[in-house]
C-alpha cells in the first residue's frame, strides 16, 4: 500500500534522517521519504491499518506527530530526535538492483 500524509516538526536533514531510520526498522515498511519543507511523508508498506498505526505511534514518540496533533511534548522531543539525526549518517531506503545477464 502507498500513503502520503503530513507530519509536524520536520525542520532539517537531521529530522529527516531520524524519521527514515526509524521507519527502516519498522516491520512492514518498504519505502519512506519525507519532504523537509512541507513535512509530507510518502510511504509504501504492508500490513494494512495495523502497520500504519504503529508507524504513526513511533513517529509521535520521536516528536513527529501527524499534522494537527502537535503538542509541546512532541515539539521538545523532535529537537532531541533532530540532534540524534544530525550526528548520524544520512538515511535512505536502498532500492535493490537486479543484475541481468542474458547469456546465462
Amino acid at each position: 500500500m502507498f500513503i502520503d500524509f503530513y507530519i509536524e516538526n520536520v525542520k532539517c536533514q537531521g529530522c529527516k534522517n531520524t524519521i527514515i531510520k526509524e521507519l527502516k526498522m519498522q516491520e512492514g515498511v518498504q519505502y519512506a521519504d519525507v519532504d523537509i519543507e512541507t513535512g509530507l511523508l510518502k510511504m509504501e508498506y504492508e500490513g494494512g491499518e495495523e502497520t500504519l498505526l504503529k508507524v504513526k505511534s513511533k513517529l509521535r514518540r520521536k516528536g513527529y506527530p501527524e499534522k494537527g496533533k502537535k503538542t509541546f511534548k512532541t515539539t521538545a522531543q523532535s529537537y532531541l530526535s533532530c540532534a540524534m539525526g544530525r550526528m548520524s549518517e544520512p538515511a535512505k531506503f536502498e532500492i535493490p538492483t537486479i543484475n541481468f545477464d542474458p547469456h546465462q
